[in-house]
C-alpha cells in the first residue's frame, strides 16, 4: 500500500481535468522533453508553449472552484466558477526514473522515465507562478539553485502530488546527478535560511502550513528523507 492510500484526500483550491486524451497526450509529450532537456523531474509549462496562444488553449482543460466572493446563491447553491486557461493555464508533470534505469547520468529518454501524476491548473490568480516568478523575488536566488527548485517545490511537494513522495524516494538516486545537487542544495537553503513565508509557500505549492515552525520542520524532514536515509515519509499538514 502506498502513503497515497494511507491518507485521507488531499484537494487544491481548484478541480482540474484534461478534456480529451489528445489534449492530455500533447502535454505528456511535451512535459517529458522539458524534463529530459532541462534534467527537471518536475517540468511546468505554460499552455501556450503546448498548445498555442489564446483561443488555441480552449478546450483542452477544465478547472472549476467555489466563489470565493460568493459562495452561495440566495438560494443556498453552491456557486462555481470555471477558470479561463486562454488567459493564463499552466502544465505540471511529475515524474521519477525508472527501477531498472542501469545509467549512472540519469535517465536519457521517455522509456527513463516513469510518470507520477500530470495535470492542467489555472494561472493569473492569486498564485506564485513557477514559470515567470523571479527567484530573486522568493529568495532563491542563491549559488546552486536554479529554477528547478521551484519547480520541485510546486509540483513533487505540491497539492497534487505531495502524497506521493515515497514513490520518488525510491529511485531518487537514479536522477540526473546535476537535479539531485541542485535539490539537495535547495532544500538546505530553505531549512537554514527560510526565504519563503508560509503565505508564499502555499501561493507556489497550495500546501498550507499553520506556521514558519512547521514548514522548516517539514523541509527538514523531506531533506533527511531523500538525502540521508530517513526511513518516515514526511507529511504535509491535510
Amino acid at each position: 500500500m502506498t502513503m497515497r492510500d494511507e491518507l485521507p484526500p488531499r484537494t487544491g483550491p481548484w478541480a482540474s481535468r484534461f478534456d480529451s486524451e489528445e489534449a492530455m497526450v500533447r502535454a505528456d509529450d511535451a512535459l517529458r522533453e522539458a524534463a529530459l532537456k532541462n534534467h527537471d523531474l518536475s517540468p511546468v509549462l505554460p499552455f501556450e508553449a503546448v498548445y498555442g496562444e489564446g483561443e488555441n488553449c480552449l478546450g483542452k482543460a477544465t478547472a472549476i472552484t467555489i466563489d470565493p466572493r460568493r459562495p452561495y446563491s440566495p438560494s443556498g447553491e453552491v456557486n462555481y466558477v470555471y477558470a479561463d486557461f486562454s488567459t493564463r493555464g499552466l502544465l505540471y508533470g511529475v515524474y521519477r526514473p525508472a527501477r531498472d534505469l542501469e545509467r549512472e547520468d540519469g535517465p536519457e529518454n521517455d522509456a527513463d522515465l516513469r510518470n507520477t501524476t500530470l495535470y492542467p491548473y489555472p494561472g493569473g490568480y492569486e498564485e506564485i507562478d513557477p514559470v515567470t516568478v523571479s527567484l530573486a523575488d522568493i529568495g532563491l536566488d542563491v549559488p546552486g539553485v536554479d529554477r528547478r527548485l521551484v519547480n520541485f517545490c510546486a509540483g513533487v511537494l505540491g497539492v497534487e502530488a505531495v502524497d506521493d513522495l515515497g514513490m520518488l524516494r525510491e529511485v531518487f538516486d537514479l536522477a540526473w546527478p546535476d537535479y539531485q545537487d541542485t535539490i539537495r542544495a535547495g532544500l538546505r537553503h530553505l531549512v537554514a535560511n527560510e526565504p519563503l513565508t508560509v503565505a508564499q509557500w502555499f501561493g507556489l505549492t497550495y500546501v498550507q502550513f499553520p506556521d514558519q515552525r512547521e514548514l522548516r520542520a517539514y523541509l527538514a524532514q523531506v531533506y533527511a528523507y531523500l538525502f540521508d536515509g530517513f526511513d518516515a515519509m514526511p507529511v504535509a499538514p491535510q
